[in-house]
C-alpha cells in the first residue's frame, strides 16, 4: 500500500482515487461501511485511498489528554486499512496551517491535487476552518470539480450509532466483547515483550511483559482472557496462543506502574524482544491485592481454568 504523510500541499497522483476521509480511528464497522461504499464506487483503473489526519483532530482541537493515545496507531491502522483493500493511504498533519484552510481552500487544493474522481465520506463529515463545512457544502464544491461524493448513513448498533468515543468506553469500563462487536474485530494491540519483574517464574506462571504500548487506548485495569500472535519479524507466519493477560498495577507485589503481562497457556520458551499481537476476548475478573504469593499463584490457576471454560478450549496453541 502507497503511503503519503502530508504536511503542506498533497501529493500529485498520476492515478485517478476513489477517496475515503475520515479520521478511522478504530477502523470499526462504521469506518468499514465507509470503505465498502468507496470500493463500490470505484471504477476500472481507479485506486481505493483514504485521507485521514495526525494528530487526532479531537486532541489537536481540545488538548484532551485522552486522544493522545489511540485505538488503531498508524502501523496498525495501514496493516489494517491494507487488509480492506486500501491502494493509498495519505495522513494529513492537523496543524495550525490544515486547520485553517476554508472549504473552499480544501477542496480545490486536496481533490485535485489527489486525483480524486469521487469522494465517500460519513453523514457526519465536517471540514475546513471550524468545522464550518458539511457534507452539502462538499457536495457543493466538488460538484464544480467533477467530482462525485457519497455520503454513507451511520452504522448503528444496540440503537446506538458506532463511533470511536463509543469504543474507547467500553474499553475504559472493561467491555471488550462489546468493543469487539463495533470494531468488528477482537480489540488488538501489539507490542514488543520486555523484562520484568520475573515474579511469574517463581510462582509457576511466567509471564510476557508488553512493552512499546503507548500510543495505544488502555483497557480497564483487570484480568483477561486473551489470544496471543507471535510475529516473527521477516516471516510470512505467525504463531498464534490463547493466554491470561494481567492489565494495571500489581498490587500484590506494590507495583508501581500500569502493565499489560500476559501467561500464554501451555507454552515454554524466550519471549524477550519477540513482537506480540494481544487480542481481548473476554473480561475475566477485578485486578486486586491477594494475602501473598501462594494466594496469587492459586488465583492466577483458577483464571487459567476459566479461560479455557469461556474460550471452550481443548487446545492452547492454535496452529502456526
Amino acid at each position: 500500500m502507497l503511503f503519503h504523510e502530508i504536511h503542506g500541499m498533497p501529493p500529485a497522483s498520476e492515478v485517478p482515487q476513489v477517496l475515503a476521509i475520515g479520521k478511522f480511528d478504530g477502523v470499526h464497522i462504521g469506518h468499514q461501511a465507509i470503505l465498502d461504499a468507496a470500493r463500490r464506487a470505484a471504477g476500472m483503473g481507479e485506486r481505493l485511498a483514504v485521507l485521514s489526519f495526525e494528530p487526532h483532530p479531537t486532541y489537536a482541537l481540545t488538548r484532551n489528554p485522552e486522544y493522545l493515545r489511540t485505538l488503531t496507531p498508524r502501523a496498525e491502522k495501514v496493516r489494517l486499512l491494507a487488509e480492506l483493500g486500501v491502494g493509498a493511504y495519505y495522513v494529513a498533519q492537523f496543524n495550525r496551517a490544515f486547520q485553517s484552510l476554508t472549504p473552499d481552500a480544501f477542496v480545490h487544493t486536496y481533490l485535485p491535487a489527489l486525483g480524486v474522481r469521487h469522494v465517500v465520506v460519513g453523514d457526519d463529515f465536517r471540514f475546513g476552518q471550524g468545522g464550518s463545512g458539511k457534507t452539502d457544502v462538499l457536495r457543493k464544491l466538488a460538484q464544480s470539480l467533477d467530482i462525485g461524493v457519497t455520503v454513507v448513513p451511520p452504522v448503528v448498533e444496540s440503537g446506538h450509532k458506532v463511533g470511536s468515543s463509543q469504543i474507547r468506553s467500553h474499553l475504559a469500563a472493561g467491555r471488550v466483547e462489546a468493543a469487539e462487536a463495533l470494531l468488528g474485530r477482537p480489540y488488538a494491540l501489539t507490542g514488543t515483550v520486555v523484562h520484568g519483574d520475573k515474579r511469574g517464574r517463581l510462582i509457576g506462571f511466567p509471564t510476557a511483559n508488553l512493552g512499546g504500548i503507548d500510543e495505544y487506548v488502555m483497557p480497564a485495569s483487570g484480568v483477561y482472557a486473551v489470544s496471543v500472535a507471535l510475529l516473527d519479524e521477516g516471516a510470512s507466519s505467525e504463531s498464534m496462543w490463547f493466554g491470561v493477560l494481567n492489565a494495571g498495577m500489581r498490587p500484590t507485589v506494590e507495583g508501581t506502574t500500569f502493565r499489560l503481562e500476559v501467561h500464554l497457556l501451555g507454552f515454554s520458551g524466550d519471549l524477550y524482544g519477540r513482537q506480540c499481537r494481544v487480542s481481548f476476548l473476554r473480561r475475566i475478573r477485578d485486578e486486586r491485592k491477594f494475602a501473598g504469593l501462594d494466594e496469587l499463584k492459586a488465583q492466577i490457576a483458577r483464571d487459567c481454568d476459566v479461560t479455557r471454560q469461556l474460550l471452550g478450549l481443548s487446545q492452547t496453541h492454535v496452529g502456526e
